[in-house]
Order: C-alpha cells, then sequence, then structure tokens
C-alpha cells in the first residue's frame, strides 16, 4: 500500500519538512499496520526539527497518533483488522496517513473517545497521569505550582490536581492567559516573566507564608530557580520539559540549603515502559475525559500536508488548546481512504 510521510531533510524552522511516499508491506511479528485518522502534535516534534534533540537525517516526526488497524502481524495478541486504537511515546514516525506500528504500543480507544480527542490528549494526558498519580501522592490541601498551566499538559494536569485536592498556583506568560487559567482550576494565577525573589513572595502570600510542596516545570532553565526557590522544605521539584532551555545541573549542596529538596526529571518513556503502566494510565486518561474531569481542546485540526503551519502556529504561543493534524474526512472511527493489504500478517518466512 501506499501512503504520505512528513520527512525532516535538515533541521531549522518548518520549511525544512515535506511531504514524503512510501509503499508499506504487510506488518511482521508484534506489529500492526494502522492507518491514522488522527495525529498528535507536541513541542518535543518542533525541538527534534529545530535540532535540539539531533536525530539523524533525514528524520521523521510525530509521537502519537489515533486510527484503525488495517492488518496484524504474527504473535499479536488483543488485536484486530477494524480495531480503533490510539498510541504515544514513539517510535518516530507518527506524521503519516499510515504505518507499522510495535503492536506493544498501540491501546485500544473506548467508543466514547472519538479519534481526534484521542490524538489531541493522548500524550499530553499520559504525561499529567503520571506527573499527578505516579510521582507523589497529592493529598489534599497540597499545594503545587505548575509552570505553563495553560499549555498542552497543563490543561489537562491542572483538572486533575484539582480533583485530588490540590491549592493550583499556574503560571502563564501573558496577562490574556490569566482567565483560561482560572477556567481550568487554578487558584492562582503567576504571569511570567517575573523575577524569582518577586515570584516567590507572591507565592508564599498567597500560601500564607508557605512553600509548595511540588513544583512542575516544563519550561526549564528560565523558570528552574523559581521553581526551586518556590519549594517548602521537603518539597519536590519535577523538570519534565525544556521549552526556554535545558536546565544547568543543580548541586547536591544547594538542594540540602533549600530545605532538603528533591529532584526529578522524568520522561514518558519510563512511566509507560511496562505493558500494564501504559494501560493502567490510558484507563485513568479515559476515565478523566468521560467524567468529565479533562476535556479536549482543539485549537486547529490541519490536513497532514500542513504540518509546517501547524509547527508554526504552536511556535508563535498563541494556541490554546491542540493543533492536530488530519489525514482525511472521515468518521471518527476511520473508515474508508488506504486500501489495506488485508487481514492478520503471517511472520515473513
Amino acid at each position: 500500500m501506499h501512503a504520505q510521510f512528513i520527512q525532516g531533510h535538515a533541521f531549522g524552522d518548518s520549511t525544512v519538512l515535506s511531504l514524503q511516499s512510501e509503499t508499506l508491506g504487510n506488518p511482521g511479528p508484534d506489529q500492526l499496520l494502522v492507518r491514522h485518522t488522527a495525529i498528535g502534535i507536541n513541542f518535543i516534534d518542533i525541538l527534534q526539527r529545530r535540532g535540539d534533540l539531533a536525530p539523524d537525517l533525514p528524520y521523521r516526526l510525530g509521537l502519537e497518533a489515533a486510527g484503525e488497524v488495517l492488518a496484524v502481524g504474527a504473535d499479536v495478541q488483543g488485536f484486530n483488522p477494524g480495531d480503533r486504537i490510539v498510541y504515544a511515546g514513539g517510535p518516530m514516525g507518527a506524521y503519516a496517513e499510515a504505518r507499522l506500528l510495535p503492536a506493544a504500543r498501540a491501546v485500544r480507544l473506548p467508543d466514547h473517545v472519538d479519534d481526534r480527542t484521542a490524538a489531541a490528549i493522548f500524550f499530553k494526558g499520559l504525561t499529567a497521569d503520571y506527573l499527578v498519580h505516579r510521582l507523589r501522592p497529592i493529598a489534599p490541601g497540597d499545594a503545587v505550582l505548575f509552570t505553563a498551566a495553560v499549555g498542552g499538559v497543563g490543561q489537562l494536569a491542572v483538572p486533575m490536581l484539582k480533583q485530588a485536592g490540590a491549592t493550583v498556583i499556574g503560571t502563564v506568560g501573558s496577562p490574556d492567559k490569566v482567565d483560561a487559567a482560572r477556567a481550568i482550576g487554578c487558584d492562582h494565577v503567576l504571569v511570567l516573566p517575573v523575577g524569582v525573589d518577586q515570584g516567590v513572595a507572591q507565592i508564599r502570600q498567597w500560601l500564607s507564608g508557605q512553600g509548595v510542596q511540588i513544583a512542575y516545570d516544563s519550561i526549564g532553565r528560565a523558570t528552574v530557580d523559581l521553581s526551586l526557590a518556590a519549594l517548602a522544605r521537603f518539597g519536590l521539584l519535577v523538570s519534565y520539559g525544556w521549552a526556554s532551555g535545558e536546565v544547568d545541573p543543580v548541586p547536591l549542596a544547594r538542594l540540602r540549603q533549600m530545605g532538603s529538596l528533591f529532584v526529578t526529571r522524568p520522561t514518558i518513556g519510563d512511566y509507560t515502559a511496562s505493558r500494564d503502566d501504559l494501560e493502567a494510565g490510558a484507563q485513568r486518561v479515559f476515565d478523566a475525559l468521560r467524567k468529565g474531569v479533562i476535556h479536549a481542546r482543539i485549537h486547529a485540526a490541519l490536513p497532514l500536508s500542513r504540518a509546517g503551519e501547524a509547527h508554526r502556529m504552536i511556535e508563535s504561543r498563541a494556541t490554546q488548546g491542540s493543533v492536530i493534524l488530519t489525514t482525511g474526512d472521515r468518521s471518527h472511527a476511520g473508515r474508508g481512504g488506504i486500501c489495506a493489504p488485508g487481514g492478520r500478517a503471517s511472520a515473513p518466512g
């Protein structure tokens, strides 16, 4: 079968991306042949395109997508042609009409989650899930700091934190995002940029002189000093992103001096490495959608061929919600379109 995909031929701005085509064969052992209907875009895709993560040339982008299983490789259990699935976390190459995918990364979609919603929130939702539910238990009344509160992860994590009983201080990059931060549950909103001393003074004023138990920092170099300084004794810094640049090493002596602090640099790959952890996290995300705790906010849905434009939208920082790519006007179940080689494939001999 033939399928189009996005390829980067160099590192730089969005013009380095181009639409290519390829022929896909039958899935091998432990693989699925999947036709995508909706593709998620994450900031890590932009970092890779810029060369910050230095993939080999040429490279493919995309860590998450939703769609339909077209064919199933040998030894695959739990999937059949026609199943609706979503995946996140790699391997790279989701910016494509169709692809061969390790079956271990796919999760079947429940009927109440449509493909576009799944592509818009799955990677971010799994990230929010491990931040809130896996790193350190949230006790009712705990105070947390969440940078980029109205970003893709923040819009999902903040409601989860509120459901767990936390007091949430969110940061935003401009005054026009304050209302959006309050709308998703932030109790207090700090507008950046702000000096460390000024920011900490404001946070402690809101918390009657106390610091936060956890600081979730996705911005990196520009905010890590604020996040550390905002922590209470025994507080935890969760540095899970680097939108403003990599964080410089933190001397262990500094953690001792600031109150016996803890620091972690987690990755979704570790928290979804086992099949049980992946399925449990996915179920919590799907349940949060079903119960209305979280919602998919889709700022724009563009065709695959306009991937570069989608990147420019995100880089403008004017979006409030996810930007996704689509591969055609299909139903939420993703039927119609590309012809499949069909059925369950045998292992190559």
